[in-house]
């Protein structure tokens, strides 16, 4: 190489270690004008585009130096990493390991590989490569907190507690581990520590797009005394209907309680008792007091799984027009059907093919963003045009007489209702639904139905299909 070039390069490769991506860039693409088959260049110009953002410029970069140079394993690796980020997971996979045959003991393609497995729902691949990586580099970090993930994500969530613990102990600030073990504590039903734990969050990179500029003093806990407080929609609609359970609370203590939120929520809480105005989140902050983010209510107050509050309903759909007009038939049952949530759970219609089997019952689709025909020839009436927003979803879901739903917002908001909700939990469940059992501590009237096997709902939708016979004949019995 020219050591004109070999300089420069190197002086590339410390504004890249410096955080200084567009100097990367800047140097590289000189040297690549005067030598295009100079493959670090193309090098480390791909990783520099990839520290900004810019994947295909990225990839573009790293597939010439990888056509130059095409058995150097940290090519490689990169290259994996950039086509993770663009979705390309396949793709990803198969760099990941051609660079780990050229080279099995680097702890980052390890662990870069294994990350992937964790993504794709499949710990029991990532959890070998967690080990290897971690015998080879002990005092990362990093590694520890991953490995936590994929214990957790393995249904063994004390012993992912311990890894978190250990890498907290390498790098006691690191507040994506802070983060993580205060979902691992939640839940194991330490909601004393594991609360605290989950004030990291706003440091953590899981937070990194959510607005943290609070308009008014943060409440901690002080005498309300007719003070002004705003609740603040800081995640989903399902972690939203699940905390705005503390309104009626601040209220008891005196407050006078108002929320900013998402469009498809406010006209849902502007019916409820204890709030005085509901606002949306793109119309300026209601003037308060205090404000509080909503996920912080718990911990402000001391919430323990045997304090939790669980009077329902605390949600009530508007004063309008029922969706069911006439008399209800009460030997057929109406039972509401969601099988598909944005992220947890993703079916089709057909997979509740054994209670759509069932007869007696009358099924009403819940489900949005319904598939092309996704209904055809199933006994289900489609409701998914007047799903406008969550206060028109309540008013359906008041008469039903239950409610089968995948791990979603619609289940919160059944919950919160107070009606009768089964709720068919992944393998991997969230904190809220604790790591085992079939009661849901925030909400008494549901039932969950927990996955057998981490690619299969088969046995979960059969042992709901056994309840739901048993189900209906009670509702005859009691109907005559």
């Amino acid at each position: 190489m020219n050591i004109q070039h070999a300089l420069a390069l190197k002086k590339a490769f410390e504004h890249l270690q410096a955080h200084r991506p567009i100097k990367t860039i800047a140097i590289a693409s000189r040297v690549l004008e005067q030598d295009p088959t100079n493959a670090d260049a193309w090098f480390l110009s791909g990783i520099a585009y990839h520290d900004t953002g810019q994947y295909l410029q990225a990839l573009d970069r790293l597939n010439r130096a990888c056509q130059l140079v095409p058995d150097a394993w940290d090519y490689l690796n990169h290259r994996a990493t950039v086509l993770y980020h663009l979705g390309r997971i396949d793709e990803s996979r198969t760099d990941y390991e051609h660079s780990l045959r050229l080279h099995n003991e680097q702890p980052e393609t390890l662990a870069n590989l294994a990350r992937l497995f964790i993504q794709i729902k499949q710990p029991h691949l990532a959890h070998p490569l967690f080990q290897k990586a971690l015998a080879l580099d002990p005092n990362n970090a990093s590694l520890h907190g991953d490995m936590g993930v994929c214990l957790v994500a393995l249904k063994s969530p004390m012993a992912g507690i311990a890894r978190y613990r250990a890498g907290l102990a390498l790098a006691p600030e690191d507040a994506d581990i802070h983060y993580n073990l205060s979902r691992a504590l939640l839940m194991v039903g330490d909601y004393r520590q594991g609360w605290i734990e989950n004030e990291w969050r706003w440091r953590a990179q899981h937070y990194r797009n959510v607005d943290q500029s609070f308009p008014f003093p943060l409440w901690q806990g002080e005498p309300l005394h007719g003070k002004k407080i705003l609740l603040i929609q800081e995640q989903g609609f399902g972690d939203t209907i699940q905390m705005i359970r503390y309104a009626p609370l601040l209220a008891q203590r005196g407050g006078k309680v108002l929320v900013s939120c998402d469009p498809l929520l406010q006209r849902l809480f502007a019916t409820m008792p204890s709030v005085e105005h509901a606002a949306t989140l793109e119309s300026p902050f209601p003037k308060a007091d205090y404000c509080c983010p909503m996920l912080s209510l718990p911990q402000r107050f001391a919430t323990c799984v045997e304090t939790i509050p669980r009077k329902v309903p605390y949600l009530f759909p508007p004063q309008t027009p029922p969706f069911f007009p006439g008399e209800k038939d009460p030997f057929h049952p109406r039972v509401g059907l969601i099988w598909r949530g944005k992220s947890r759970g993703q079916l089709t219609a057909s997979a509740f093919a054994p209670l759509l089997d069932i007869p007696g019952i009358q099924f009403i689709s819940l489900q949005k963003d319904l598939l092309p025909n996704e209904l055809d020839h199933l006994p289900i009436t489609d409701a998914q045009t007047h799903l406008t927003d969550f206060a028109a979803t309540s008013t359906i879901m008041a008469p039903l007489d239950l409610i089968i739903s995948m791990e979603t917002a619609a289940a919160h908001l059944a919950g919160a209702m107070g009606k009768p909700v089964w709720i068919l939990i992944p393998y991997a469940s969230e904190w809220r639904w604790l790591s085992e059992g079939t009661e849901a501590p925030w909400y008494p009237t549901a039932t969950l139905y927990r996955q057998t096997k981490p690619d299969s709902w088969t046995d979960t939708i059969a042992q709901m299909a056994h309840d739901l016979t048993s189900w209906i004949l009670r509702f005859s019995l009691s109907s005559r």
